[in-house]
């Protein structure tokens, strides 16, 4: 039985990314490459980065060409992992001022693990998208099993730095507090924290009636009382929460002690002592909103 060879014709070099307004394009190559004078110029090629030990290139300077060499040998023990963040930066230094050529010996396995990881961190795509992307560019390439733990790895170390927004104290959408929200619309956006909270809260939340109702009597028409049982509700709340100070709203974000060494038949004795004139409101709903909001603001 015969043995057929495949044959793949392998380019110099092949364009991994195109240039555009901003930048130039980077190309992955070979030796060979990085010989190529007149594909150099043609390509507008202004760096030329090797990533391979024991190789002997040299530009003269009339060809305005900036050469780097990074030593790494291609076998699976050399920690190519630390060159990746100063082989990235000169590519992109690279890019601002023309287009740039990475090789190495065959194009195979250093140069296009160096090209990889460079679009793992710009583009912040996983190390499997990257690698089939440069392979769909230049099919020959193949980094070898220790560098290709190493792009893993790399990316890892790229996902742990993408530090998560941070996100508001309240969610502005769908945010509802126990039945407090009931009373009044809350000013959302500008909630950011338990201060800031009960601040708005204290300010916003019950509105004040134009009209003051300082007692009722038998004369009392409904409207009146309805304002009165406003007026209560809010100290109720103020005295509560806001303490009348901001000092001591400060302490209460920091320390619930002072909430906590109140005992409940306390809390109980003080809710009837306010709600007891009037018959409308009920003391179990009054005493779970009570509850909703200190559990929230812990």
């Amino acid at each position: 039985m015969k043995n057929h060879l495949l044959i793949v014709n392998v380019n110099e070099m092949d364009l991994i990314i195109e240039k555009n307004n901003q930048q130039g394009a980077l190309w992955l190559g070979n030796l060979r490459a990085a010989q190529n004078i007149t594909k150099l110029k043609e390509n507008n090629i202004k760096t030329v980065i090797t990533v391979a030990n024991n190789l002997f290139i040299s530009f003269k300077q009339n060809l305005n060409i900036r050469h780097k060499i990074f030593k790494v040998e291609d076998s699976e023990k050399a920690q190519i992992i630390n060159h990746f963040e100063e082989i990235n930066n000169e590519i992109l230094n690279g890019l601002n001022h023309g287009s740039v050529l990475v090789h190495c010996v065959a194009g195979i396995s250093r140069s296009s693990a160096c090209v990889i990881a460079f679009i793992m961190k710009t583009h912040k795509w996983t190390y499997e998208k990257t690698f089939y992307y440069v392979k769909e560019k230049r099919l020959v390439i193949n980094p070898n099993r220790g560098f290709k733990k190493q792009l893993i790895q790399y990316h890892n170390i790229l996902e742990s730095e993408i530090k998560p927004k941070d996100k508001p104290f309240v969610e502005c959408e769908g945010y509802q507090l126990g039945k407090i929200n009931s009373w009044s619309k809350l000013h959302k956006k500008n909630v950011q924290n338990p201060q800031e909270l009960i601040k708005q809260l204290s300010q916003n939340l019950i509105k004040t009636p134009v009209k003051k109702i300082d007692q009722l009597n038998r004369t009392s028409t409904p409207e009146e009382r309805q304002i009165y049982r406003q007026q209560l509700a809010k100290k109720l709340f103020v005295n509560t929460f806001a303490n009348k100070s901001t000092a001591s709203i400060s302490h209460y974000s920091n320390d619930n002690s002072v909430l906590k060494q109140k005992s409940s038949d306390q809390q109980t004795v003080k809710i009837k002592a306010f709600l007891s004139m009037y018959k409308k409101v009920d003391m179990s709903d009054m005493q779970s909103e009570r509850i909703n909001f200190e559990n929230y603001s812990q």
